[in-house]
């Protein structure tokens, strides 16, 4: 429609509305916008004025997204606006300094609602002064600019200032010069009382205690107010203060999100986060640690525990989900997030088509999102054990007991290492005297657990000749039962789909928890073992599983198993978590169609790859390695998983089953089988008897090596000894390895294994177009040069911190300028693209960004600089003449005013009341809630709420546990975000429920109570004295005498109201579970806690001044 009317307007613009039009617009200012257009400033420029106006009521159909633009016009770039219409030939949008030529002009002075722009259905409209100043910017020559935030920062000199005693750093002379442009002046500094409360709150989240008040006011020196600020920056509460930002922004929980929401290890990113700002760490290591810490030379515990960042993201455990879908989610949230907290960019909007208002491609989103597409990760996550990769986290006790461990094994693999000379000479001296084949040990039978023939049994069941506790059965649809078919030996059972077969035991629901769960062919990571079966593969592109005992997705594929690809080549994984903690192998050899082929899986107990061998007829496969790094149980059972039994299966597994392959003979043995032994299974031929029935002087020397394998597995006993006792000691080691915490990290594939990544069509993960794309960046911020960067998240992290990088650093200072003083030199602190806001001191911006990294990015240095500032130290009172020419304070003409944090009340009235716990770290913690939340939004996975009981309580607020699907209820209403996604600022609201809160939630009454202990105990003998010191926690200052007189008045009435009421007192005083002292006058105490809960609805206990 438009278009349609776009078109029309100009090919009848010879009509009377355009004659009407283009007769005013010629080099004269059209009459109906005069009065607006004389009162403009002289020079208008397109980023401060126009192109505001052109992003908000244009850009939506004539902007940056190619496939939504109208009439082929396209307004955010010069070319299109100039060019001639491609749908009317002579035509152009604009043509620079002639207004009767512009078509642009007759549209928006336009009233007829046909032909005007934008059009009344859009619901957007320019007034008088907004069409004026896109006429004269036309009129001047339509002269386009670079986005302002896109220019690299510079340093301009400081201005020159009137106001000249008034700086105390650069930061003011800035600010003076834009209040002296107005004709204002500062406010002046607040008092001491104020500012140190400021100033506390703002650098530890945390208010002076009475002492600090009273030493601050105390010390007349120059100096003072800078020895408070060191101080704050010294404490260990600083990190703490920064990292409750910094949360929000890493998308922070202690559950993975989604429908189940289950609980996840996270905290040893936060105590990391705390950490790093408390030492100072550099912000570019900050940042590169988070991005690409993996990626590091050699890197430490600190750098991979800093990947999390990337890991912080909501999963799905749901069960039945896509891999590939889930997986991609996860990636275009780590491009979001780095869009969102880097660069200031709404990068997210360029996924499923190109950005409407930005110069942001959906080809350059989806190189950006490359950077991210290399983790070694699944969508699908497990319900216990955290979603790989992964780094343990030991305690110094259990790294001790592992050091001791492995010092233990290193002579017991020295002595059982086969190249051992003594091995070869007790092999020389017994294959000297070989016995007769006759007196061998029958290696068919040594060790065997299962022997299924498939020849015996029921159309359901199939006989185990071996062990009759270990039954076979059909597992599925019953109507899709294996049919019988001739097979190898005798009879064999083929696979139609939807059924497959199971081998179990008897089910134990309820083992000893402290003993590994060895039954029912649970092989542990220790434990050498080995599968033979034969298959007949029907048909080419057949893939599925061929056997396994795991968990499937629900356990990370916890367990190992043997699948065909459709190649026809073989994998097999040995998995505590898939893809990353486990070995995974394929081969390169492939199985044959229509022919019957001898798989066989053999290991030794090592826990690596080079201890698992693949054999197809019995000869060796070469196989690529894909994964090694198992580091915990492969076992089920209710000690390391929530599934307590799981059957050895074949042909199917839990997300399916395989069809047209026919099995027969499976063989399971409690040991590694030796090339003899392998030759046999897949031949039927004695390998032994051919090997000792040639003179060893006529054996060739595999022939030799063979028997050699053979003596040390079957006949050496000092070998034997040495692999059971690393056997033990492998065990103890998977013991403890299983049970030490982990938490996400990121680790990028090898070369050889590096995904490709397109662009995805509506962004679903699978609609890929056709060319695959490099890792890169949108060119209009900075081009990523693959030659100065390797092209993984460690190049980006560099690029980012590029000094002609035009965007991160004022990002970063424009957030940590919002955190003092409210809210951003540039407001939109989420947005530096078009549709987000100019900045209010552009020079300042820049140089503070200069500074920034000009100092080595040192953020410590920063925050000293912002609140040493005189323009920090302002009283928040305003004037007359302040609050009409600066009503929002954009000037900054005085110190702001709004409400603090969610977590900064809580943590300040703990704090008053000397309940606050100030350890540092830990795993969360779950203070008083309402009962029942985490249960009535509960699903199979759900974890109940418990409680937490003595210190844990009082914890900063930091430490809180968060649930994605329902974050601490009290913190909710004063604003804290979900965190399901990056949030760079928070809401700001005022409500009734936020009263209710502090004047009835138990933490906050049983705080009262503990306050007016204080109050009694430290506080004086007078109600006055009380009253005092109760005010001084929780305000910062010293009552007023009004003040003072209004709350003894209270105390005196309560107080009389209670001694006249003890059981009132005693109910009042028996919220929470810290314990009343009884010492304590009951009255007195309940009187004084009234005071201390209207001290906390006091309007400065919860304001910033």
């Amino acid at each position: 429609m438009r278009t349609k009317r776009w078109i029309e307007y100009i090919k009848y613009g010879t009509g009377f509305v355009g004659m009407l039009l283009l007769a005013s617009c010629t080099e004269s200012v059209p009459k109906e916008i005069e009065i607006a257009y004389n009162a403009l400033p002289d020079k208008v420029d397109y980023n401060l004025h126009v192109k505001p106006l052109l992003s908000d009521r244009c850009f939506a159909c004539h902007g940056p997204d190619k496939n939504k633009q109208k009439a082929g016009l396209r307004l955010d770039t010069p070319d299109g606006a100039f060019s001639e219409l491609p749908e009317n030939k002579g035509k152009h949008a604009i043509v620079p300094g002639n207004l009767s030529e512009s078509e642009v002009v007759n549209r928006i002075l336009s009233n007829d609602p046909k032909f005007m722009m934008p059009t009344p259905e859009s619901h957007l409209s320019l007034n008088e002064e907004e069409k004026a100043l896109i006429v004269k910017w036309i009129k001047q020559g339509a002269e386009y600019k670079t986005h302002w935030s896109l220019i690299p920062p510079a340093k301009t000199d400081l201005p020159d200032i009137k106001l000249k005693n008034w700086p105390v750093n650069e930061i003011d002379f800035f600010v003076a010069r834009k209040l002296e442009e107005k004709k204002l002046i500062p406010a002046p500094e607040a008092d001491k009382e104020t500012l140190l409360r400021r100033v506390s709150l703002d650098l530890t989240g945390l208010p002076p205690t009475p002492s600090e008040i009273d030493a601050f006011l105390a010390d007349t020196s120059i100096h003072a107010y800078e020895k408070v600020v060191n101080r704050l920056l010294a404490s260990p509460h600083y990190g703490e203060r920064m990292a409750s930002d910094w949360l929000d922004l890493a998308r922070y929980a202690d559950t993975h999100g989604y429908q189940d929401d289950g609980m996840r290890n996270s905290f040893p990113y936060r105590d990391w986060v705390i950490r790093a700002f408390n030492r100072n760490l550099s912000f570019d290591r900050f940042v590169t640690w988070q991005l690409a810490g993996d990626l590091l030379p050699n890197p430490d515990q600190d750098k991979l525990i800093a990947t999390s960042f990337n890991r912080n993201h909501p999963q799905s455990q749901e069960g039945g989900i896509i891999d590939e879908e889930y997986r991609t989610e996860y990636v275009a949230d780590r491009a979001n997030t780095f869009g969102k907290a880097f660069l200031g960019l709404t990068i997210e909007c360029a996924r499923c088509h190109d950005h409407k208002y930005d110069p942001i491609s959906q080809k350059d989103y989806y190189s950006l999102f490359a950077f991210f597409n290399q983790n070694k990760e699944s969508g699908i996550i497990p319900y216990n054990g955290e979603a790989s990769p992964s780094i343990l986290l030991p305690d110094k006790e259990v790294s001790a007991k592992l050091e001791a461990i492995r010092k233990q094994m290193v002579p017991l693999l020295e002595k059982a290492n086969p190249n051992q000379p003594t091995y070869k000479t007790a092999f020389q001296a017994w294959q000297s005297q070989l016995p007769t084949i006759s007196k061998l040990p029958d290696i068919h039978t040594k060790d065997l657990l299962v022997h299924v023939s498939f020849d015996t049994g029921t159309d359901s069941t199939y006989t185990n000749e071996v062990k009759t506790d270990l039954k076979a059965y059909s597992s599925g649809d019953k109507d899709k039962r294996p049919r019988q078919v001739n097979g190898k030996f005798g009879t064999a059972r083929q696979l139609i789909g939807d059924c497959g077969i199971d081998l179990a035991g008897k089910i134990d629901l309820q083992p000893d928890p402290k003993k590994r769960y060895y039954t029912g062919l649970n092989f542990e990571r220790n434990q050498p073992f080995s599968v033979s079966l034969w298959v007949n593969v029907l048909k080419k592109g057949i893939k599925g599983p061929i056997f396994n005992r795991n968990n499937g997705e629900f356990e990370g594929f916890r367990g190992y198993d043997v699948s065909l690809n459709a190649d026809g080549t073989l994998t097999t994984i040995f998995s505590y978590v898939w893809p990353a903690n486990c070995i995974e192998i394929r081969t390169q050899e492939r199985v044959g169609v229509n022919q019957w082929t001898n798989i066989l899986l053999t290991y030794d107990g090592s826990a690596k790859a080079e201890g698992i061998s693949l054999y197809i007829n019995g000869k060796q496969a070469t196989t690529q390695v894909i994964t090694d790094h198992l580091t915990k149980s492969i076992l089920h059972g209710p000690h390391n998983s929530n599934w307590s039994y799981m059957p050895f299966e074949i042909g199917k597994n839990m997300r399916g089953t395989i069809a047209d392959i026919q099995v027969d003979e499976l063989l399971i043995y409690k040991r590694k089988l030796t090339q003899p032994e392998i030759t046999k299974q897949a031949t039927g031929t004695n390998a032994l008897y051919q090997i000792f029935t040639t003179p060893i002087e006529k054996r060739t020397p595999k022939q030799q090596e063979a028997l050699f394998d053979y003596y040390l597995w079957n006949i050496d006993e000092s070998f034997a000894s040495y692999q059971q006792k690393l056997s033990e000691l492998r065990l103890q080691e998977t013991v403890l390895l299983t049970d030490i915490p982990e938490v996400m990290t990121m680790s990028e594939l090898p070369t050889n294994q590096k995904r490709k990544t397109f662009i995805l069509a509506r962004g679903a993960y699978d609609a890929p177009m056709k060319e695959p794309l490099s890792p890169h960046t949108p060119a209009t911020v900075l081009a990523f040069d693959s030659t100065q960067y390797p092209a993984n998240r460690l190049g980006l992290a560099r690029w980012l911190l590029d000094k002609k990088n035009p965007l991160f650093s004022r990002v970063m200072v424009n957030r940590f300028w919002a955190m003092y003083f409210g809210k951003g030199l540039v407001s939109t602190i989420e947005d530096f693209g078009n549709q987000g806001a100019l900045p209010t001191h552009p020079e300042l911006l820049d140089w503070l960004a200069v500074y920034f990294r000009e100092s080595g990015w040192n953020a410590k240095a920063l925050h000293k600089k912002m609140v040493m500032s005189a323009t920090y130290r302002q009283s928040s009172l305003t004037s007359k003449i302040s609050q009409e020419i600066d009503p929002d304070n954009t000037l900054l003409s005085r110190a702001p005013s709004y409400r603090l944090s969610a977590e900064v009340i809580r943590d300040k009235i703990l704090a008053a009341s000397g309940l606050l716990t100030r350890k540092i770290g830990g795993p969360s913690v779950y203070p008083y809630q309402p009962a029942g939340i985490w249960e009535a939004l509960a699903t199979r996975n759900a974890t109940s709420y418990t409680q937490s009981h003595g210190e844990d309580l009082y914890r900063r607020s930091l430490y809180t546990v968060w649930k994605r699907s329902s974050p601490p209820p009290s913190m909710l209403t004063f604003d804290v975000p979900d965190r399901y996604f990056c949030v760079v600022r928070r809401q700001k609201t005022s409500t009734p429920l936020q009263a209710l809160i502090l004047m009835n939630d138990p933490q906050y009454m049983e705080a009262s109570r503990l306050l007016g202990e204080r109050m009694m105990k430290e506080g004086g003998n007078t109600p006055e004295q009380r009253i005092s010191f109760a005010f001084k926690a929780l305000v910062g200052r010293h009552p007023r005498d009004k003040e003072l007189n209004l709350l003894n008045k209270l105390y005196a009435e309560e107080l009389a109201d209670f001694q006249k009421q003890p059981q009132c007192a005693l109910s009042l005083l028996s919220t929470g579970e810290y314990p009343v002292n009884k010492a304590l006058n009951v009255p007195e105490l309940a009187a004084c806690s009234m005071v201390a809960t209207t001290l906390i609805n006091f309007e400065e206990t919860v304001m910033k001044r």
